[in-house]
């Protein structure tokens, strides 16, 4: 294992998408199996964000996970398509959203058929080197519709910084890339890459962490 993560760490080519999806598939039945308590925090950050959705619109929920945030947004009458790169959290989302497309994926990888009202990356971004999002970014704005908004949340820091670090709140301690976002930070990089802020609110969730989410639009 130690190997492993000297190799990672060495590494000039990381597939970041590859160790996600090994992670995730690792740690899915914890995800799963903290739904009922993420729920409120969920509901509070989708009611924020649907009012800057076109009503009905379609969006996209990019890391869909078990498909929490999904079900949600289905509940107030979007028409939601998710895609997660792990098969086991794709398995839970797909359970709860039967009717609701499912993409197995990755996200930088996929061409997408059709553009979307709205796009939504609950902790997401923060999965990626800050030298790769320029092409996140591009990716995002390339199937937002004219008009079309994204939700880019990831959780506050006090400083900036990223690396290798484990899940320590959960049992499993799966090690991912991880990348530690000011708020300063974060919104001069979304400024920097051609999005329009709409709004910021911060929500604690119930594990001692607070999450920026910021409404963009191009």
């Amino acid at each position: 294992m130690l190997q492993m993560e000297i190799e990672i760490k060495n590494s000039q080519a990381v597939n970041y998408s590859l160790i996600n999806k090994n992670a995730y598939d690792i740690l899915a039945d914890e995800y799963e199996n903290r739904v009922k308590v993420l729920l409120p925090v969920t509901t509070d950050s989708v009611t924020y964000f649907a009012p800057y959705i076109k009503p009905g619109g379609s969006v996209l929920d990019i890391g869909c996970a078990v498909g929490l945030t999904m079900s949600v947004l289905k509940q107030k009458g979007f028409n939601v398509t998710g895609i997660e790169i792990s098969p086991q959290m794709a398995a839970y989302a797909k359970k709860r959203n039967p009717t609701s497309e499912i993409i197995v994926g990755d996200f930088l990888m996929t061409n997408f058929d059709e553009k979307f009202d709205g796009v939504l990356a609950f902790a997401f971004i923060h999965l990626f080197p800050k030298k790769d999002f320029h092409d996140i970014f591009l990716k995002i704005k390339s199937i937002l519709k004219p008009g079309g908004v994204a939700l880019l949340s990831s959780t506050e820091s006090r400083e900036s910084r990223e690396g290798w670090y484990q899940k320590e709140d959960f049992n499993k301690k799966e090690k991912r890339f991880r990348k530690f976002w000011t708020e300063k930070e974060l919104e001069e990089s979304l400024a920097d890459a051609g999005f329009q802020k709409l709004a910021l609110v911060k929500f604690p969730d119930p594990y001692g962490k607070v999450w920026m989410d910021f409404v963009v639009k191009i």
